[in-house]
């Protein structure tokens, strides 16, 4: 990480300016949970993850996404729901020196496949309940190679359970 140095003050604080480096920000919260395991990074009606956690299980959405052939730079849309798996999957994307790539989720078949085809998306972390219409966009969008399902239904055989992916961290 870079180091700060004074760029001068007002009211009585000086501000800091970062040099020019190469950090980004999952170096940012990986160092956070290095320092702060313990601490509670996220929360989400009853469920807690701590700092150790949480970075367990983006490594996990990272370790899924290299396996899949992305590479540096590669997009990764996030078709969810607020929830604790947005969070994780684009902490895990930043992992792996991709670019989340946030989708609508109100968006329609052709918004989608738009969307996906114009920034070059090549995985889609989805929610299950969405499953119907990430299927019918599917043939739209040949470069995605990993689809990640989040949620408690049924897994599409197409796609990748989130939760085995992220169990194999």
């Amino acid at each position: 990480m870079s180091k700060l140095a004074p760029g001068g003050g007002g009211r009585g604080a000086p501000r800091y300016h970062a040099a020019v480096s190469d950090w980004n920000l999952a170096e940012v919260w990986e160092t956070v949970a290095e320092e702060r395991p313990a601490a509670e990074a996220l929360v989400w009606g009853p469920r807690r993850w701590t700092w150790a956690e949480l970075d367990r299980r983006a490594d996990g959405v990272a370790g899924a996404l290299l396996a899949a052939g992305l590479g540096r730079q590669a997009k990764v849309a996030q078709y969810l729901l607020n929830g604790p798996e947005y969070l994780e999957s684009l902490f895990g994307a930043a992992k792996a020196g991709m670019v989340p790539v946030n989708t609508n989720y109100r968006y329609a078949e052709d918004e989608l496949a738009y969307l996906w085809d114009n920034a070059d998306v090549e995985a889609v972390v989805f929610d299950v309940s969405f499953a119907e219409r990430a299927a019918a966009v599917r043939p739209r969008v040949p470069a995605v190679r990993l689809w990640l399902a989040v949620g408690a239904g049924p897994v599409p055989p197409w796609a990748v359970a989130y939760e085995d992916a992220v169990a194999a961290a």
